[in-house]
């Protein structure tokens, strides 16, 4: 099989995170036996691995890789003298050893997809056109499936016949229960992956403006509706009000868009989703003693990411990739109507920062802050606003996200890196690359 045809295929399913898999413990996806074969033959090609001027950004991931060996090496030999026969239903990775190897293997296998795809798109393997391409392929199929699981689930079928399994996360939209997680396990990932998807539509649509791209603008927009996601909705309408503002469009165009966006704006905030995502979020994070369990959903979250914040004031150095549940039980609640023991196991801190900030210590989180800093000073740089501001969008959903080890993430900062040039050399190879396609 050639390298391209694998890399489209990843581009096609990596939406399916949850989804066409036989229900066994942990089963590899479709995209991921893909990406591993393709790994496998580019690191036993004859050719060596071209990365040309973003190299630099594989090398701080490998920084942080490797460094963050040294909490979990700490973190493991605290755990194996810790009683843990209570932790054994936790996610059938209660053994610490194995709990590690589980999160650096899925780690070093997004950080290969990033060096894949870079590779590929530096040497004209897969050119920036058919990247967009597939990967809007890819999201279309993931709109369709998640319709389709709708309009199962409404006729009381079961979803096995989507080939799924697992529980599927349910919200009310505007009095209709809908199925919110599409082909994905959290509605969340799923607003995350149309969002950037969204980004990708605008950006291709404006290089190459063909039908196929203005298309999946409105079909982009009724996934995240159907995600019920208040993140995704805003996040699309904010990516949409800047393509807009940046585009070269009239002069009044931009106003009327700019006078919409403020007007819009106004009407959120007189609703309910300004007062639970805003108000409700800082009273809760700032007055803890509050009993108000309406959104128990927040309350958990922010009770988790407390956890994370006390973790790494003990562990300034980190206790380990994957440890964060390990630890969770050593530590008060925020709210002291929570009942938490060490029977509670909590995998995630919900905000990857603190995530990162806990299990890899100080250091690392100083370096994740800083390749995130490089990959949208390095767009702003090539004028590349509208995509900037996905980037920016992405580190805000950050706050509220269970983690930053989701590969259809890496695989956009690919993308990102790879269009963040200067402007000049930015041109001169995409024109090459063109040429090349037509």
């Amino acid at each position: 099989m050639k390298l391209s045809g694998l890399l489209k295929f990843i581009l096609l399913t990596l939406a399916f995170t949850n989804s066409a898999t036989l229900p066994v413990g942990f089963p590899l996806k479709a995209y991921e036996g893909a990406g591993f074969l393709a790994l496998f033959l580019v690191l036993t090609g004859s050719s060596a691995i071209r990365l040309g001027r973003h190299q630099r950004f594989p090398l701080l991931w490998g920084i942080f890789f490797f460094g963050s060996l040294v909490a979990s090496g700490w973190g493991i030999n605290e755990l194996l003298v810790s009683d843990l026969t209570m932790l054994e239903w936790a996610h059938g990775r209660y053994n610490p050893l194995i709990n590690t190897l589980f999160h650096y293997t899925y780690l070093a296998f997004d950080i290969g997809l990033l060096v894949l795809f870079l590779h590929a798109l530096n040497t004209g393997l897969l050119s920036l056109l058919d990247f967009c391409r597939f990967w809007l392929y890819g999201a279309l199929i993931s709109v369709v499936y998640a319709v389709a699981l709708n309009l199962v689930l409404a006729a009381g079928f079961p979803a096995s016949l989507l080939l799924r399994w697992d529980k599927v996360q349910y919200m009310d939209v505007l009095g209709v229960s809908m199925a919110r997680t599409g082909p994905f396990e959290e509605g969340n990932y799923f607003g995350l992956y149309l969002l950037i998807s969204t980004v990708i539509a605008l950006w291709a649509g404006r290089r190459w403006p063909t039908r196929f791209f203005r298309v999946m603008l409105p079909v982009l927009l009724a996934g995240a509706v159907i995600t019920a996601s208040p993140a995704a909705l805003l996040g699309v309408m904010v990516v949409i009000f800047v393509a807009v503002i940046s585009g070269g469009v009239a002069p009044v165009v931009r106003y009327l868009a700019a006078i919409s966006g403020v007007f819009v704006m106004g009407i959120l905030i007189q609703t309910g989703l300004f007062k639970t995502l805003v108000l409700d979020k800082f009273s809760l994070l700032f007055v803890g003693g509050v009993t108000d369990t309406s959104n128990i959903s927040l309350v958990q979250r922010l009770n988790e990411s407390y956890h994370a914040w006390q973790m790494f004031l003990d562990h300034p150095l980190g206790v380990g990739m994957g440890n964060f549940g390990y630890f969770f039980g050593r530590y008060p609640d925020l709210y002291t109507w929570l009942i938490t023991d060490f029977n509670n196991f909590k995998p995630i801190a919900n905000n990857v920062y603190l995530e990162v900030l806990s299990e890899h210590g100080l250091l690392l989180f100083l370096l994740f802050l800083f390749v995130l800093y490089l990959m949208i000073r390095r767009l702003v740089r090539a004028r590349e606003f509208m995509v900037a501001t996905g980037m920016l969008l992405l580190c805000l959903y950050f706050v509220a996200f269970p983690t930053f080890r989701l590969s259809l993430i890496w695989v956009f900062w690919a993308l990102v890196v790879f269009i963040g040039s200067d402007q000049t050399d930015f041109r001169k190879r995409s024109n090459g690359q063109e040429a090349t396609s037509k």
